[in-house]
């Protein structure tokens, strides 16, 4: 296991904190959920890209809740299957309630991937999933360029420098899913 120092060097996560892993082992995982779930924001409208990347694990079957103004990313690119906007504290107040019904009416997720969120919000919905949505117990990771230590797993931080080398670590999450 890496030990990263999360982006925010104010970020205190506790004694739990989430690990560095391939981009192969997200995609493992994901590929594994009953029921993921994308969560994703405005960051993602800094490059086309990311939107793309977004819409391909939408295609894998992956629902898509778009927060914030990502949905204009969605629209622009005329994707809608499988996507819906939620207020961020709103979904993450509904995946704590053991009685939520998600996006589809099928009930709640066990596995949330976070993506193009701004950090400190990001930050603290992590933080929140981590420990307080134990019924069911969903595990939430981040596909974000920063280390995110309230995220189970994720990426270590990645610099402006290395933004061709986070792309294809994006790829590669989308590349080795295997069923969906």
């Amino acid at each position: 296991m890496v030990t990263e120092i999360p982006f925010d060097v104010a970020n205190i996560p506790g004694p739990e904190t989430g690990e560095v892993v391939a981009p192969e082992v997200i995609g493992s995982y994901i590929s594994s959920a009953k029921r993921p779930l994308l969560v994703v924001g405005s960051e993602i409208l800094r490059d086309g890209f990311f939107v793309e990347i977004a819409i391909e694990l939408g295609k894998k079957g992956i629902p898509i809740a778009a927060t914030g103004h990502s949905i204009k990313g969605f629209v622009e690119k005329g994707y809608s299957e499988n996507v819906q906007y939620y207020n961020l504290h709103d979904l993450t107040n509904c995946l704590r309630d053991p009685n939520w019904k998600g996006l589809d009416g099928k009930g709640n997720y066990d596995f949330v991937i976070f993506f193009g969120i701004t950090y400190y919000y990001a930050s603290q919905m992590l933080s929140c999933i981590k420990n307080f949505a134990t019924d069911p117990l969903i595990r939430a990771v981040s596909i974000d360029r920063y280390y995110h230590p309230n995220a189970r797993m994720g990426f270590a931080n990645i610099t402006p420098r290395q933004e061709e080398e986070y792309k294809a670590m994006l790829n590669r999450v989308v590349g080795s899913i295997k069923r969906r």
